[in-house]
This record gives C-alpha cells, sequence and structure tokens, in this order.
C-alpha cells in the first residue's frame, strides 16, 4: 500500500466522520451560554440573551449600556460499542470538554453598538481505549476551533428594529491518532494533526411588532478551514517492510464549515413568563467530501512526484433542530428555565464510523438565572439523549450509543 494511502485513510477516518460534539447534530456546538443552555439553545429570539454577538447580534441594537458575559461550558461526553453479536463491548475513555465563551457590547453613537464575540463553534474530542476492537480504524481525535467575531449593530430610528453584520475570523486545530497494526505482535501509532484558518461573515436581525412580540433572525456564513500539519508514526515501524513506506512528512487538507441560519420568536405572555421556540437550519450537504494532499512520494511513485491527493465522499444531508423554552421570574431577579430540543443528524448510514456514531438528539434542558445591582449569572443544563445508531456499512460495524451532561455557567456585568 502506498504512504499516501496508509496516512489518508487514517487521516479521512478522521474528518469523513468528523469530530463528536455533545451539543449539537453533525459538530456544531450550540452550547454558548447559561441562558441558552438552560432552554435547550432558545435565544434568536431572545432580547434578554446575554450572549448576543453568537446567537443575535441585532439584539445589542437594543443595549442600554456596556454589557460583557463571560464563562465556561462543562461537556462530559459518552460513547460505547457493542458488536453485532453482543460479544464485545467498549466504553469511550472519560474526558471533560470545556469551550469558553466570551461576548462584549459597546454603544457608542448615532444608533450603534460595537461587539465582540469569543467562541468554539466548532469541535471536541473522543477516545477509545488503546487496546479497543476498532483501534485500526480509529483511536482519538481532536477539533477545537476558535472564532473570533466582531460585530456591529444599528438601531433603525422609528422602529423597533435592530440590525447587524460582522466577520468570523477561526483558528483551529485538529489532531487524530489510529493504530497500524503491522502483525500479530506487533503494532504502531500514526498521529495527524494540523492547523487551519477560514473566515465566514455575519448578518442578523430583530424586530419587535408589539411590546410581548419579539422577532429574530440570525445568519452564520459558512467557511472553508484550510489545515496544513505533520503525520507521524511511532518507532515500531523501524525495522519493518514498512519503515520506507511509514515516513513522517507534511500534510494538507480542509473541511467545510456549513452556513446556518436561525430563526426566533419570542412571546412575553405575562410579566413573569417568557417562551420561544427557535428553528435552526445547517447546510451540511456542503461537507460532501475530503480530500487529502501528501508532501512525499511513496516508493511505488515515479522521482519527483507526490502522490496524487486522496478524496473520500462524506455525502452529509442538511439538518435542521428545533427547541422550545421558556422562563419564569419566580421572585424578583430570580428566574428559573425549562427547554426541550429535537436536532436531526446529517451523517448517512452509508459513511457514519466510530468517530461519529451520531443520531438524532434529544435535549431536555433545565437552568436558573439571578440578578443583582448590575451583575447577572446563569446556569443551565442539559441531558442529550441519541437513539441507539447500528452501523453496517464495514466501518467498525456493531452497535452504538451517545449520551451528553452538559452544564453553561455565565457571569455577566453591565456597567
Amino acid at each position: 500500500m502506498k504512504t499516501g494511502n496508509l496516512l489518508g485513510f487514517a487521516l479521512v477516518a478522521t474528518l469523513v466522520a468528523a469530530p463528536h460534539t455533545a451539543f449539537a447534530a453533525g459538530f456544531a456546538n450550540t452550547a454558548q451560554s447559561g441562558t441558552a443552555t438552560g432552554m435547550a439553545g432558545v435565544a434568536t429570539g431572545n432580547p434578554d440573551e446575554p450572549n448576543a454577538n453568537f446567537y443575535n447580534p441585532s439584539s445589542m441594537a437594543f443595549s442600554q449600556g456596556i454589557e460583557i458575559n463571560a464563562g465556561p461550558t462543562i461537556i462530559v461526553p459518552s460513547v460505547s460499542y457493542e458488536s453485532i453479536d453482543g460479544e464485545i463491548t467498549e466504553n469511550t475513555e472519560a474526558a471533560i470538554f470545556p469551550p469558553p465563551n466570551f461576548s462584549l457590547a459597546i454603544p457608542v453613537a448615532g444608533g450603534f453598538t460595537a461587539g465582540l464575540g469569543v467562541t468554539l463553534p466548532w469541535g471536541l474530542a473522543i477516545t477509545w481505549p488503546q487496546d479497543w476492537v476498532g483501534r485500526e480504524n480509529f483511536q482519538a481525535q481532536s477539533l477545537r476551533t476558535i472564532n473570533v467575531n466582531p460585530n456591529v449593530a444599528y438601531k433603525v430610528p422609528g422602529l423597533d428594529l435592530g440590525v447587524a453584520a460582522g466577520v468570523q475570523v477561526m483558528r483551529s486545530e485538529l489532531s487524530q491518532s489510529r493504530t497500524i497494526i503491522l502483525r500479530d505482535d506487533r503494532e504502531a501509532q500514526v498521529e495527524l494533526g494540523g492547523v487551519g484558518y477560514g473566515v465566514g461573515g455575519t448578518f442578523a436581525a430583530m424586530y419587535r411588532p408589539t411590546d410581548a412580540i419579539t422577532v429574530g433572525l440570525n445568519y452564520r456564513s459558512g467557511a472553508k478551514i484550510d489545515y496544513h500539519g505533520h503525520a507521524r508514526f511511532s518507532e515500531n515501524v523501524e525495522g519493518t517492510p514498512f519503515e520506507d513506506r511509514m515516513v513522517d512528512q507534511e500534510i494538507a487538507t480542509s473541511i467545510d464549515i456549513p452556513h446556518t441560519l436561525n430563526l426566533g420568536l419570542g412571546w412575553q405572555l405575562t410579566e413573569a413568563l417568557w417562551l420561544g421556540v427557535d428553528v435552526n437550519y445547517y447546510t451540511w450537504s456542503a461537507y460532501d467530501s475530503v480530500e487529502v494532499e501528501f508532501s512525499e512520494q511513496s516508493p511505488e511513485g515515479e522521482p519527483g512526484e507526490s502522490d496524487p491527493p486522496l478524496v473520500v465522499n462524506a455525502d452529509w444531508n442538511d439538518a435542521a433542530a428545533f427547541r422550545i423554552g421558556g422562563q419564569y421570574e419566580v421572585i424578583d431577579d430570580l428566574q428559573v428555565r425549562l427547554g426541550f430540543a429535537f436536532d436531526m443528524t446529517p451523517v448517512p448510514d452509508d459513511t457514519v464510523g466510530p468517530s461519529l456514531p451520531d443520531n438524532d438528539r434529544y435535549v431536555f434542558a433545565a437552568g436558573v438565572g439571578y440578578e443583582v445591582a448590575n451583575f447577572r449569572t446563569d446556569l443551565g443544563y442539559n441531558f442529550i439523549y441519541l437513539n441507539q445508531r447500528k452501523i453496517r456499512n464495514g466501518n467498525v460495524d456493531g452497535n452504538y450509543q451517545l449520551g451528553s451532561h452538559l452544564v453553561g455557567l455565565n457571569v455577566g456585568y453591565t456597567f
């Protein structure tokens, strides 16, 4: 087998399946504040959402002062595997993934508000045990994409309408490992990693047709993230017939981040009770294939040639999520929240694998928020349940069960 093929299949096992996440189907991270987390992601039509830069930057047009909000989201995911005959069971290693979020809004002049958001909207990590049955297909991976998102919002004179536009600047780190079984008593590890950058845009609007109703729209463009990195093999390949084929070298590939369109409706039923509905749409069909390029020539190649790119199909489908949530002020400045979401998987049967044995997700949420003086703190919890995913495409066939616990905690201050 050529060097390129060995490296390609190792990397493509990561990129075609894409990293498993605990927030939304595919590899989107949608839990970016304690407030939204407590209502299962309902935020697009919420004028009181503290992380406005992520969920709806146009709501900053209604800001009454400088607003700052920050905090982590703690995710504890788990994946279990059972062979088709039921004789082998495995579980991923315990892990905690703590992506941060930050939002700043500063009213300037003439109805304009400047904002800055920093989030980790794409990725997380998953690790199977060193001796698990599918280690030759996939062992472990991590995807971390930091998005720096400056926005400008504007309050349209004479209307309860805010609009906003911004830029997304992404820096992404990707790593993956798998085992290569050289013979029954000897195995080698291949580690692949790289750093990539991408740029996108945002547009948002928020309209209040009445004092009680808010309609929100938030569009976040897709982006192509180009990765450049290295492939490295363990020393176990030395002295074997594979030594001249498993050569440390540079690699390059790219991931297409989907466009997202979010629509939200908020309704202040009473002075104490607010309800919201969100619909999120992801153009995951843009994630149709992965092409991996190699810097080194395989031994079978002609002098001066490098391996041709390896292209593997992903063939994901567009998908949507539906969310409903609300909050109730039980006493002055103390809100309790509940929510539920149904999130469709974009991963088809033909390409699903052990790095993302994804399925439709059911999100059950609860939270609490408290304000004192100019401070606010919000705490939200999600239990995320997925139906069992049965893989029968030759990609470590078996029955997979996913689930996650998620806690979002944020602290904010208004100057």
